[in-house]
């Protein structure tokens, strides 16, 4: 096996491939060491989404699949906002409609946000 591949979970988190394929891997492959979801995977998504590369219902997807994903962890220093970005854009029928304009504010907040109060 080669020792620099990447796990299923951290594809998902790069958004390498198509979304049926990185759920079915990331359902079969289980590791020992989770992959730290961050700001930069967050802003990479939402870029992707207002680049017209995917749309906005794949990228709920996409975040209700990092959000369940059990080999997923969330980097400590921005939990709260994380976890909110992943919540809200990936349950769109409780919140707001995925949008462009929803993309930038999301992509602003990730990009301008500091550490959270708990890291400081």
């Amino acid at each position: 096996m080669d020792a620099h591949r990447c796990s299923p979970a951290e594809d998902l988190l790069y958004w390498r491939g198509e979304l049926p394929e990185l759920l079915r891997a990331a359902r079969r492959h289980r590791t020992s060491t989770p992959a730290t979801f961050t700001r930069g995977h967050a802003a990479a998504a939402l870029e992707k989404t207002l680049a017209g590369l995917v749309g906005p219902d794949q990228l709920t997807v996409w975040a209700q699949a990092v959000h369940f994903e059990e080999e997923v962890d969330i980097d400590e220093a921005y939990q709260d906002l994380l976890t909110q970005f992943l919540v809200e854009i990936s349950t769109p029928e409780l919140f707001e409609p995925v949008t462009a304009e929803t993309c930038r504010r999301w992509l602003h907040r990730i990009r301008t946000s500091p550490r959270s109060a708990a890291d400081r």
